[in-house]
């Protein structure tokens, strides 16, 4: 009892000392988490499948094995309590000194030079049809089957390529480093997909992990996502914009598409919100390959929907919040303040993307001036269901 809350008075004091002197931790602190999570990683990543299952299940198998013990009369109920609060409790310290302090850090924007403001609608408009041409551009450079669906290379193949954007980044910019290491499929991916969970990191495994019955589309995207976590990135909104400058600055034109595809639609989201008409008309713009893949991705994912998949949900709520994301899994789709950043502010970004950037402005002018409206009606899927992740 004594050491568990010793523990969990340490917990409090860094959390606390975080909050009252960020400048003073966060100086160091990201550099620290990215250096311990590569440690364990370099023991993590000799094992193909994920580690961190094989642990939990040990785990699971001892809980119940001492519970048994309890009721057996072989273990008394308050020594074993006292063992499971000592487990919680080295669990939270462990959690927040390795990874967990960074949700009360900076957000990525600011590592960036970014600044995030409240954007005006047009802006919003621009920014939206910007990445629609994105994916209008990349959708024809990918594979795509007989119903005009996207096709990729095997998991284990994307699972290599996934680090490579990162790689390109870490050139560039100090938060982000390389030699990352592949991505590893969920073995327990049926139970994941009943909780809508499409992607988890594990910081005390250091493992980036992805559900390989994600939507085809959605996998580059969110394989990046969870590798932005191993980049010791926490915020969810903050992750998924590090997704999408990973799949931009990827070689690979499967994460290009993948990265579009996705800024899309929180940007879509995010505009359906406050101007239906807006977001009906630059749906309209979509090539056939991407819509299909956005009917089928909201297809995919609608069989899982279901009470264990909002029970699923309000305990990430529940967890985001105690961490400091006010908008629990709203924050998700947050990364369309991050998105707009890219269009305005970043040169080196804009640069990067410049002749995207100049057809999506085309569009944009084209929709401000009311070309290729969308009537009542057309536009039924105004608010698309991105995939969630842990």
């Amino acid at each position: 009892m004594i050491l568990s809350a010793i523990l969990l008075v340490l917990t409090g004091l860094m959390i606390a000392f975080a909050k009252a002197a960020p400048s003073v931790v966060f100086s160091f602190y990201p550099a620290l988490s990215r250096s311990i999570l590569s440690a364990i990683s370099s023991v993590s990543g000799l094992m193909p499948i994920a580690l961190w299952e094989v642990l939990a299940v040990l785990l699971a198998l001892w809980f119940f094995y001492t519970l048994i013990r309890v009721f057996t009369g072989r273990r008394s109920l308050l020594c074993w309590l006292s063992g499971v609060l000592l487990g919680l409790s080295t669990g939270v310290f462990l959690f927040v000194a390795i990874w967990g302090l960074g949700h009360f850090g900076p957000s990525v924007d600011k590592s960036l030079g970014l600044d995030v403001r409240e954007y005006s609608k047009q802006e919003l408009i621009a920014a939206t049809a910007y990445y629609a041409a994105q994916a209008n551009e990349y959708v024809e450079k990918v594979e795509r089957d007989a119903e005009n669906l996207t096709v990729y290379p095997a998991f284990s193949e994307l699972a290599k390529q996934a680090p490579g954007g990162y790689a390109a980044l870490a050139q560039q910019y100090d938060p982000f480093t390389d030699g990352l290491g592949p991505v590893k499929p969920l073995a327990s991916w049926r139970l994941f997909s009943q909780t809508g969970t499409t992607g988890i990191f594990i910081c005390f495994t250091a493992e980036a992990c992805v559900n390989p019955d994600t939507y085809t589309a959605w996998i580059p995207f969110t394989m990046c996502h969870e590798l932005a976590h191993r980049q010791a990135v926490t915020a969810e909104d903050d992750a998924n914009f590090c997704a999408y400058l990973a799949c931009m600055a990827s070689e690979d034109d499967d994460f290009r598409y993948s990265g579009a595809f996705g800024a899309y639609i929180y940007c879509h989201n995010a505009l359906s919100k406050i101007d239906k008409t807006a977001a009906s008309q630059i749906w309209s713009i979509l090539s056939e390959g991407v819509l299909a893949d956005i009917r089928a991705a909201n297809a995919h994912y609608e069989q899982y929907e279901g009470k264990v998949q909002d029970t699923a949900q309000k305990v990430n709520d529940t967890y985001l919040k105690a961490f400091s994301e006010e908008s629990g899994v709203q924050s998700y789709g947050e990364a369309a303040d991050l998105l707009l950043c890219i269009d305005y502010q970043h040169a080196s970004i804009r640069k990067m993307l410049y002749a995207l950037l100049v057809k999506g402005k085309a569009l944009f002018f084209q929709v401000a001036a009311g070309r290729g409206q969308v009537g009542r009606g057309q536009c039924k899927m105004s608010v698309l269901a991105p995939p969630g992740f842990f």
